[in-house]
């Protein structure tokens, strides 16, 4: 056979000395054989003994292969010449052509399966030592190194037949790690690819990948392979990448690389922003079917494969919506063709970024453009738009209709001192400054110190082209992050005039105001001296009180009547000198021998008549009632009269310090004129009364709603 022509592998084993060893082993049981065989041929044994020639055809059929089936035939002829002599005197002479076949045949089949063995241990041994593997052979589960081939102790930096015998912790890093691992495989005897570290002889780690197969009996083989190399450049790789991604995070825009299969295969940061994610959960999404619109996908899917086709596009920028966990955001950029080595578009980098904010404030802007121009022209002021040196640069049309000029005359041309009055400009300044702030220009720092930002008021004359003259007020301000400024002018010319002519009506008016004021305060004493007039003939004592108390009534109402043509303002009094006048005149209506002070405590500088008026009379009122009721055998007794106001209402008090009122004092069920007329009046201001009847001297309190003044 062709295979059993191939030399042989010769191992250490198969040294001279060996192979002299086994031709004398063989030899020596080949005589002895023949021997025992011509003794038991000679005693009449011829059944057995022949298979004494089976020792020394297996030593030769196992150990030389090659030689083990002419050794054999030659054993078998033997075997006939030795019993050839006797086979006349043998029973069964034809055994012994029997046991000739079944000795060349278990030479045979020894010879053909010992050099199927040796061709398998030639191929394993070749595997052995040239394998760019590591190889292990060890014992299980006990870890000792039997076998390792040369490339595991180079790797390892051993000599050779240094590591067998070793237990297997000598070489692995971690023994944790070992135990656990042999742990997992204990039931398969089977791994592939396992990355761990090995330790060289001096001390040095190497990364290595471990395959595991069965070996003989309990024997375990390792492959290992040496991964150090390339775990380095993984790691330069890696950097590498990191270097590049840090550059792309550098990147103030979007960066993104889409493969040909659409999906995502870089992503720098600015891209994680925008979309609202992780690089991680970027890498591998479908740009196209993940991040853009269903309304656009498909065209820009079509235009993505015609790039990669190397086909012209029109254009290699972009704006479109895309989707992110913030909502739909605009981006705008271009795209480059990235290519390999033959020039094929493997893939496309897209440069972009977010421009929502840009987009809509760009809107915003062309919107206020819009609404400042539709403003400027159809406002109701006429305006311009002036530089630092007074030059205007733009005017409305009521500015047009105002001056008389027209924009082409007034644009570009005409300065803002040509619209003032000579008679208001510096002499020798040519009215680059003037008296009035509003004409001083720039209006950097008016006359008040303010500054120009702030929107200033001003009301001067404004020369028209005809050389007349309009009353204006002109607002000046300026434009925010400009050097303009913007002036708008009101014509106030008929305004002005219907002011003079109702300041002049109002003073007509207040003259008859106040005439009627101090006839109604004339009239009501000619009423009140008619009524003294009347009392003189009246002895009735009740009827007396019933006319004085009219009597007082009256010259409470005259006395409002009188402080209001006396005071600037018509429509309201002090009622500090009110109530202090009225206390007086209703004391002194009555002869009492009790010496009555009064005290007052008013905060309230201003009251106007439809509130005085009646609290006027409710003063009036008490006072009187103090005066009959409340100091019967005293000598002295005083007054207090307090008048106090908040942001909703005004407080009113009177209260005095004589007899006090009675505990079911109900002012309700009483039902004299004065205590009606009180109700009446508070109802009437829609304010309540407090009543004290716990204390020394009787004590009222009112509280006057402020919104219900101009209402009763």
């Amino acid at each position: 056979m062709e295979d059993t022509e191939k030399p042989r592998i010769y191992t250490a084993e198969d040294s001279w000395w060996h192979l002299n060893f086994w031709v004398a082993v063989i030899l020596t049981f080949s005589i002895i054989s023949v021997a025992i065989i011509l003794y038991g041929i000679s005693i009449g044994i011829t059944n057995l003994t022949p298979y004494l020639f089976l020792i020394p055809i297996i030593f030769v059929a196992y150990r030389y292969p090659e030689r083990g089936i002419s050794f054999s035939l030659i054993v078998g002829i033997l075997n006939m010449v030795l019993h050839y002599p006797f086979i006349r005197l043998l029973a069964e002479p034809y055994l012994v052509f029997v046991n000739s076949i079944v000795l060349v045949g278990a030479g045979v089949a020894i010879s053909l399966l010992s050099g199927e063995l040796n061709k398998e241990k030639a191929r394993y041994e070749a595997i052995f030592s040239t394998s760019q593997a590591g190889i292990l052979l060890i014992e299980y589960p006990g870890l000792v190194i039997r076998e390792v081939n040369s490339r595991l102790e180079r790797m390892l930096v051993y000599s050779p037949g240094e590591l067998q015998g070793a237990h297997l912790s000598q070489i692995w890093k971690d023994g944790n790690e070992m135990e656990a691992f042999f742990s997992a495989i204990s039931d398969v005897r089977s791994a592939s690819d396992v990355e761990t570290r090995l330790l060289r002889r001096n001390g040095e780690e190497v990364v290595v990948l471990l395959s595991v197969g069965s070996g003989y009996g309990k024997s375990v083989v390792l492959t290992v392979t040496d991964i150090t190399a390339r775990k380095i450049a993984e790691k330069e790789r890696e950097q590498e990448r990191l270097r590049s991604q840090t550059y792309l995070n550098t990147a103030g825009v979007m960066l993104f690389v889409v493969k040909a299969n659409h999906t995502i295969a870089l992503a720098n940061r600015r891209a994680d922003e925008v979309l609202g994610t992780t690089e991680e959960l970027i890498i591998g999404k479908d740009w196209f079917s993940s991040f853009l619109p269903e309304i656009i996908r498909e065209e820009e899917r079509n235009k993505f494969n015609r790039i990669l086709t190397g086909k012209r596009v029109e254009n290699d920028s972009f704006e479109y919506p895309i989707l992110t966990t913030k909502g739909e955001r605009l981006i705008a950029g271009h795209f480059t063709a990235l290519r390999d080595e033959n020039g094929l578009v493997t893939s496309v980098l897209y440069s972009a970024d977010d421009v929502t904010e840009a987009r809509r404030m760009q809107e915003e802007i062309r919107l206020s453009e819009a609404n400042y121009r539709t403003l400027f022209e159809v406002g109701g002021a006429a305006t311009a738009i002036l530089t630092r040196e007074g030059i205007l640069t733009l005017i409305n049309t009521r500015f047009e209709r105002l001056s008389g000029y027209t924009k082409a005359e007034v644009e570009n041309r005409m300065r803002w001192y040509d619209f003032i009055p000579e008679r208001e400009q510096i002499p020798g300044k040519k009215g680059e400054e003037s008296a009035h702030p509003a004409i001083r220009w720039p209006p950097e720092i008016d006359a008040g110190g303010m500054n120009a930002m702030q929107p200033r008021e001003y009301e001067v004359q404004f020369q028209l082209r005809d050389k007349t003259y309009r009353d204006v007020i002109i607002w000046t301000s300026a434009i925010p992050e400009t050097d303009h400024y913007v002036a708008s002018i009101l014509d106030i010319s008929s305004r002005k005039r219907a002011e003079d002519e109702l300041r002049r009506s109002l003073q007509e008016k207040e003259v008859l105001l106040k005439e009627v004021h101090h006839r109604v305060k004339n009239n009501m004493q000619v009423i009140s001296s008619l009524i003294s007039l009347q009392s003189d003939k009246i002895s009735d004592p009740e009827s007396l009180e019933r006319l004085r108390e009219s009597q007082n009534r009256i010259k409470s109402m005259a006395l409002v009547h009188e402080s209001l043509y006396q005071s600037e303002n018509l429509a309201s009094i002090d009622p500090a000198g009110y109530l202090r006048n009225l206390s007086s005149e209703v004391i002194a209506s009555y002869s009492l021998d009790t010496n009555i002070a009064v005290e007052l405590g008013i905060t309230v500088h201003v009251m106007d008549i439809d509130t005085a008026l009646p609290c006027g009379l409710i003063v009036n009122e008490l006072i009187s009632n103090s005066l009959k009721h409340a100091f019967k055998g005293k000598k002295e007794g005083k007054i207090t009269i307090e008048l106090t106001e908040t942001d909703e209402e005004y407080i009113l008090s009177v209260r005095d310090d004589g007899c006090g009122l009675p505990a079911d004092f109900d002012i309700a069920r009483l039902d004299s004129l004065g205590i009606k007329l009180i109700n009446v009046l508070t109802r009437q201001m829609r304010g309540t009364i407090e009543i004290e009847t716990s204390r020394p001297g009787g004590a009222f309190t009112f509280h006057i709603p402020r919104t219900a003044i101009n209402h009763h």
